[in-house]
């Protein structure tokens, strides 16, 4: 009895611990608005229709295909002419083949066409999945694809309600695979969805993430992305801090390669443009002139210059401090560093001007952007334009 009572103790205690969070989610369309990109698929073109489809009758030269998403196959034809090309698709999978009009010629030449198809899921389901579809006359056999769809609502998560989006970012027309979607959460609360590959609002659906200081990881999501669940996890997993101009630059602790302590609280009181960099970086190189130059001229206003080198290793950063000359103080971090970890850091040359308070005041400038961004701050706080060239 004994025992008995214990196990159902501790099937209580799990069903405690299971419990979570659950979300309905609305179909939408746009997340090109959103997002400014998309997931492009592709898929071949052949001139033998495949069988069991009543293909329209061809005026010109046919290409025929089929996009797949989640449970379903949807046949495309590209019927050619001297005059047009002609799209047509089976979208709501009647079995039939309908005309579908060109929206417009992008500026590389191709074509592109928006579809809202219907598309089946398990349990017999179905749910809309609104696509762009391009095709060029330089590759006819190649037919490209990406999603304009979403889902969209709100989760309360230890009370505190949280607006967000669920994006399918691999296009495979499926929700439920957490490896391939993008949760968009307004971590904090001003209405707006940041979808940029840094941002502190973006969050792999297979990783866990911290909102005000609890983690939290999505266990599971319907099919067609109409529902979403989320439980508490007890992974450690730091937040994201915002990295946006009026945002506090968030802080760090290393050494410089003097051996130097340096951290954003160190260099409070001074200005402070912080330049991801490496020596395999053109782009890079191409920016330490301007680094160099903001570095001797506005030194003596209290303007500090800190490279974050993420070379793949210390000789080939000393190798590249050398060879390129670089007057400016560093630290190196590594391709995995904890600096460009902390900054998200996906793309270089990427800097950021902090002024005296630590807070962010310019982010992904270069050349005379990047001096004036400088010069202009410093102005602001001597009343004047801030160029030590200036009378």
């Amino acid at each position: 009895m004994r025992g008995l009572a214990f196990c159902l103790v501790l099937a209580a205690a799990s069903a405690v611990a299971a419990v979570g969070y659950e979300a309905d989610l609305s179909y939408a369309e746009g997340i090109i608005e959103i997002t400014g990109a998309c997931f492009v698929r592709g898929i071949r073109l052949g001139t033998e229709p495949p069988g069991g489809i009543d293909w329209p009758e061809a005026e010109g030269d046919p290409l025929y295909g089929e996009i797949r998403l989640a449970l379903d196959r949807h046949p495309v034809m590209i019927d050619r002419t001297e005059e047009r090309v002609r799209l047509y698709v089976d979208a709501d999978r009647s079995g039939d083949l309908s005309a579908v009009g060109w929206e417009r010629m992008l500026a590389d030449g191709r074509l592109l066409a928006s579809i809202r198809l219907e598309i089946a899921h398990e349990e017999g389901t179905t749910a809309p999945y609104r696509l762009f579809v391009m095709w060029s006359l330089f590759t006819p056999t190649v037919l490209m694809y990406c999603r304009d769809t979403y889902r969209e609502g709100a989760v309360e998560l230890d009370g505190r309600t949280y607006d967000l989006v669920l994006i399918d970012e691999d296009t495979d027309g499926r929700y439920d695979r957490l490896d391939g979607g993008v949760l968009l959460i307004d971590a904090d609360g001003d209405g707006e969805l940041l979808a940029a590959s840094d941002s502190h609002e973006r969050f792999g659906l297979d990783a866990p993430f911290n909102l005000d200081g609890v983690v939290y990881r999505v266990v599971s999501v319907a099919p067609d992305g109409s529902r979403i669940r989320v439980e508490e996890s007890d992974e450690d997993v730091p937040p994201k801090p915002p990295l946006l101009v009026g945002f506090p630059a968030p802080d760090f602790d290393t050494a410089d390669a003097a051996g130097e302590p340096v951290s954003i609280e160190v260099l409070r009181g001074s200005v402070v443009v912080l330049d991801f960099w490496a020596g395999w970086c053109g782009p890079c190189i191409d920016e330490i002139p301007t680094l160099n130059g903001i570095d001797e001229a506005f030194a003596d206003a209290g303007v500090v210059v800190l490279g974050i080198n993420i070379d793949r290793s210390l000789v080939d950063f000393l190798e590249a401090v050398a060879e390129h000359e670089v007057g400016y103080r560093q630290v190196y971090d590594g391709p995995e560093g904890p600096v460009n970890t902390l900054y998200r850091i996906e793309g270089i040359p990427m800097t950021y001007v902090i002024d005296r308070d630590g807070i962010i005041r310019g982010r992904g400038l270069r050349g005379e952007q990047l001096r004036d961004a400088v010069a202009a701050l410093v102005g602001r706080e001597e009343g004047g334009s801030g160029d030590p060239e200036d009378p």
